[in-house]
């Protein structure tokens, strides 16, 4: 009977799903006001299958995360929001696509101290952000991507990275892209990296001024910067 009632219990354990800390937030409609937090591992706003729906004009979201393994999956089709991601962990994941709607203009932080991190944001890809304001800052002592992608009448993104890890294989790997007609304002780029090893590939390009700032400090980089009006 012991033996049967030991088998039980561990077939009961076997089965038992693991823990999961997931949220998938659907929503339209005028003037979000969005706040998520969550505290502990695998943390999940929205994933590849299944990303977070945002639609809706005037709308504002913060997303933090503390724990390893964060997922940001979000889709937004909005005409003006404010948005602000910060993660704190190692291996986060963020995926930001506002590319297939409406995303005039735009005003987005992400903050992510960890190692690890996959950072993607697409902007404006099939139609125009009319103004992109961006402030991106990670600090790891691994490997991070990042991606940035912005098809704006106007785009300015302050990128700071921070590496603190000992070897020049162990740096980060940046592509930024900001197209775009540019307005009378151009498009602006500044970029600090601290820490060895870096990839950074820089293109922007419009009709009017074009500028970047770039300032790096560590050995082994690699830099390529395409720039034309």
């Amino acid at each position: 009977m012991k033996h049967l009632l030991r088998a039980m219990l561990l077939g009961c354990l076997l089965m038992t799903p693991l823990m999961a800390n997931d949220i998938y937030v659907t929503q339209s409609g005028d003037n979000l006001d969005l706040d998520i937090t969550q505290d502990g591992q695998n943390n999940v706003a929205g994933n590849s299958t299944t990303a977070m729906s945002l639609t809706g004009s005037n709308m504002t979201f913060s997303i933090s995360q503390v724990g390893d393994s964060n997922v940001v999956e979000a889709s937004i089709n909005g005409a003006t929001y404010t948005g602000n991601i910060n993660l704190t962990g190692d291996s986060s994941t963020v995926d930001l696509d506002c590319a297939s709607g409406n995303c005039d203009t735009v005003s987005m932080s992400i903050d992510v101290t960890g190692d690890s991190a996959d950072i993607t944001v697409d902007l404006g890809s099939t139609a125009d952000t009319s103004d992109y304001t961006g402030t991106i800052d990670i600090t790891s002592s691994n490997t991070e991507t990042f991606t940035l992608t912005a098809n704006a009448a106007a785009a300015d993104a302050d990128i700071d990275i921070t590496n603190t890890a000992l070897g020049s294989s162990l740096g980060n790997t940046s592509n930024y892209t900001q197209s775009g007609d540019g307005d009378s304002a151009g498009h602006s780029l500044t970029h600090s990296h601290t820490g060895e090893g870096a990839t950074i590939d820089i293109s922007q390009s419009g009709v009017y001024d074009t500028i970047v700032d770039l300032t790096t400090s560590g050995d082994s980089h690699d830099i390529d910067i395409t720039q034309t009006d």
